[in-house]
């Protein structure tokens, strides 16, 4: 048996490998935005921001749906993967329909655009689901590389589009839809056969699928997981709707000097959930003061950093915006403490899922996203003018999610509701 020292040199590595994957995704992300910001001007970076914030939520749903039941769930099993299979052919048909649907309704793409844009869904949700399973199989390291290779095909194929003289929105989505494809093709390249073996079309169908213990799970998780990225898209179609696309821009701008805080906040629970759910499996009891614990120190360093930032708003500015539109040091302010309030739920968020307490994860979220998307529309019916306070409205009640949650678990600690279908068998055949 591996001694203490090893094993926490192992869970550090693992860790480590979670949060470089999410670095390089969200360095990604950044730099795609800043080249926005800089070269599209602030229309063009508000459009471009929309197609990011309906991407994300289609991701987010696709995710939590297939994903996290990729993670939590028996993925052997032969019935389960049949309704796994038959999930994801329906969120990719989906999600191109209603991402382009949404490019146009929205008018942030058109023409070529658009095409684009629904290619680029398609192939950002294989790119997901590959990725998740390297993370449900723990293998940290193939996840970052995978980050990495997708980082280097967007922007060589970007900095040729530059050197050409050719960098619009289009281009910028040709080379995000090179990169996934890039990615989904080095998943498959490094995941074993068993992890790609399709149930074929006859199982994969509503009678021979599973599809029961995928919904008692994923209903709730999806809901819950697509709570916040929906609140955002509410935030910025109401911002341009009921102020103006400049506004959006300079909200954004401001967002982007938190862009570090957040990247470690999804790196924390893109490692935490899978590392919970293998200890719950292995029988190791999750201790709630751990998660309470975790919390309380990922909100430490998410408000230290938030303050080091919101200081230095005003000189980055320049390099952030290109000139192309002010960033206020009191919308850095607000997307600080929405920051904060991500941190101080995600810890124990991830330990509710993990004992699949999904209902009630979505239930105190819902309550958050109603009372922030209500002050937000209040405050910009009321006065626009206060636009930047738009980041606290939408993360005010993080904090307070995280209390309730804390509660409730102690109450729920003795329950660990089963579902068809998970064979710790078939989990330890995978991972060796």
């Amino acid at each position: 048996m591996p001694g203490l020292g090893e094993r926490v040199s192992k869970t550090v590595a693992s860790a480590g490998g979670s949060v470089l994957a999410q670095v390089v995704a969200a360095l990604s992300s950044l730099l795609l935005q800043l080249i926005a910001a800089r070269e599209l001007g602030s229309a063009g970076f508000a459009a471009f921001t929309l197609l990011i914030a309906t991407l994300t939520v289609i991701t987010t749903l696709h995710t939590a749906w297939v994903g996290d039941s990729l993670t939590v769930l028996d993925r052997f099993d032969p019935r389960v993967r049949a309704a796994l299979a038959a999930s994801s052919v329906v969120t990719l048909a989906l999600g191109a329909v209603v991402g382009t649907v949404l490019a146009i309704v929205l008018d942030a793409a058109s023409g070529l655009g658009v095409l684009l844009f629904g290619v680029l869904v398609v192939l950002w949700l294989l790119e997901d689901t590959g990725r998740r399973i390297l993370a449900a199989r723990l293998e940290f390291g193939r996840l970052a590389a995978n980050a990495v290779v997708d980082f280097v095909v967007v922007f060589s194929v970007l900095g040729a589009f530059w050197l050409s003289g050719a960098l619009r929105l289009e281009t910028v989505l040709a080379a995000m839809c090179a990169g996934s494809l890039a990615g989904v093709v080095l998943a498959v390249v490094s995941l074993p056969h068993e992890e790609l073996a399709w149930p074929g079309l006859r199982r994969a169908t509503l009678r021979e699928a599973d599809l029961r213990g995928i919904v008692s799970f994923a209903t709730w998780r999806t809901a819950q997981a697509g709570l916040r990225p929906l609140t955002l898209m509410l935030t910025r179609v109401a911002i341009v709707a009921m102020v103006s696309s400049v506004a959006l821009a300079t909200v954004e701008g401001a967002r982007l000097l938190l862009a570090p805080a957040l990247t470690l906040i999804n790196g924390v629970g893109a490692f935490l959930l899978p590392r919970m759910v293998r200890l719950r499996q292995s029988g190791t009891p999750l201790r709630l003061g751990l998660a309470l614990t975790a919390s309380l120190a990922l909100t430490a360093l998410t408000a230290v950093g938030g303050v080091v930032v919101v200081a230095l708003a005003k000189p980055l500015e320049p390099f952030i915006t290109g000139g192309n539109f002010p960033i206020e040091p009191i919308a850095v302010a607000g997307w600080a403490a929405y920051s904060v309030s991500i941190a101080a739920t995600l810890p124990v968020s991830m330990l509710a899922t993990a004992y699949r307490h999904s209902r009630l994860v979505f239930v105190v979220r819902l309550i958050e996203s109603v009372v922030g998307v209500t002050l937000l529309l209040l405050l910009l019916a009321l006065r626009p003018d206060l636009v930047n306070l738009a980041p606290f409205c939408i993360g005010i009640g993080g904090v307070v999610t995280s209390v309730i949650l804390v509660v409730r678990l102690r109450a729920l600690r003795h329950e660990e509701p089963t579902l068809p279908g998970e064979r710790m068998s078939h989990v330890a055949q995978a991972d060796h």
